[in-house]
């Protein structure tokens, strides 16, 4: 029960830290230049290294503070990094720590979904039709800027997993209780 409760507080706490450097980057960068989508990161890699149940779990959380903030729709950004989060999971049992590229690679395909279907439901349906304009003046700078920072954080969060989160996991399965 302690864990867990620790567990929730670093989740907490990770998702925050990532939500106001996010909005930090944007209010300190140009309007011309993209910012990382932190929390993206943080759903992807979460899902990847805990399983598809908590990347749904932060993805959410994530989403539905997006939403609160910054949306006038409540749960759609929500819906979204769910996905994600559960995309991410998908891939748990072919996760290893040495392969770096697997993490990345999750990042730069969940930020090209995320903002497909951002586009498709937010844009689209609004008549703005140029895609091919959207994705190179907004998806593909993203996808590179937030690819890049995942892979400055990535150490981070796999030492974080290891640490901390995952003790939980291994003394569930020890056989010294």
């Amino acid at each position: 029960m302690k864990e867990k409760i620790r567990n929730f507080i670093i989740f907490a706490a990770v998702i925050l830290v990532a939500f106001l450097l996010q909005n930090a980057f944007s209010l300190a960068l140009p309007q011309e230049v993209s910012t990382p989508n932190l929390l993206l990161i943080v759903v992807c890699f979460f899902g990847l290294m805990c399983g598809s149940n908590k990347g749904i779990a932060i993805g959410f959380a994530c989403g539905l503070l997006v939403d609160v903030f910054y949306g006038d729709v409540i749960g759609f950004n929500a819906l979204i990094y769910m996905y994600c989060g559960l995309f991410s999971g998908i891939f748990r049992r072919w996760f290893y720590s040495e392969i770096i590229i697997m993490p990345l690679l999750l990042v730069f395909i969940n930020d090209f979904m995320f903002n497909t279907v951002y586009y498709g439901f937010r844009l689209l349906l609004r008549n703005k039709l140029d895609y091919p304009y959207y994705f190179e003046k907004i998806i593909l700078p993203e996808m590179i800027i937030t690819t890049f920072c995942a892979l400055i954080v990535y150490k981070l969060f796999y030492l974080l997993n290891e640490k901390v989160i995952s003790k939980e996991q291994r003394s569930a399965l020890s056989f010294d209780k």
